[in-house]
């Protein structure tokens, strides 16, 4: 029987990574140069500051930029796309499941506190989460698992009776490795990279219930 659920943020609450990179690419586009999405990719899910995408911008254009203006305008951008952007498909149906029924429910991000709890809060799902932990929370972030195994750890459950919902290949790692059940869902920026090491992939959300997960679990225990 599974006892808790948590879910990834980016790119399967709401589809930030699309506009992330999208951002990106107008900067780069912007100062005539071109931004490798297959490079790019290879880092969504371990949160920012591990691609120095500034000093590949420079390197592209061959001179140093004022990186402070680029910083604020693409974040302006960013944010503006990610507000318009609405709650993926089947989350909400998933979180008024697990409320009805008493199921724990918790997010396991690489990105900062602020834009996680301050886009959970704009939509109005914050207080749908019993746990809620970030970057800041750890010494290491994903592909490493120990997100996932505070997560598990602060929703009083343990790691096999726990479902993951994930999009990228280094969440999927994160989540396996701390011995979750790992639901793959990919989003228009994952979708063509290698997540078989999810127990279960599907397109989207919408349609899955709890019952699914619960039986998707047991077929593959």
């Amino acid at each position: 029987m599974i006892e808790a659920l948590v879910f990834d943020f980016d790119g399967v609450i709401i589809d930030t990574e699309t506009s992330d990179f999208q951002a990106w690419e107008e900067v780069f586009h912007s100062h005539g140069a071109r931004l490798d999405r297959s490079l790019w990719s290879q880092f969504i899910g371990r949160g920012s500051g591990l691609f120095d995408v500034y000093g590949l911008l420079e390197t592209e254009v061959g001179r140093p930029l004022d990186r402070d203006a680029i910083r604020a305008a693409r974040r302006r951008r960013h944010v503006e796309m990610v507000e318009a952007s609405p709650v993926l498909p089947g989350v909400l149906g998933l979180l008024c499941e697990a409320g009805e029924q008493g199921i724990p429910v918790g997010v396991a991000s690489s990105s900062s506190r602020q834009w996680v709890t301050g886009h959970l809060a704009r939509v109005g799902l914050l207080e749908r989460f019993d746990s809620v932990l970030c970057r800041e929370d750890v010494s290491s972030t994903k592909p490493d698992p120990e997100v996932y195994t505070k997560s598990v750890e602060a929703l009083s459950t343990v790691p096999a009776r726990t479902v993951a919902v994930e999009d990228s290949p280094n969440g999927i790692a994160a989540a396996t490795a701390a011995g979750l059940f790992c639901v793959a869902v990919p989003n228009p920026m994952t979708r063509g990279l290698p997540i078989g090491g999810a127990d279960v992939r599907v397109d989207t959300l919408a349609g899955v219930s709890l019952a699914s997960l619960w039986s998707w679990a047991a077929e593959s225990a």
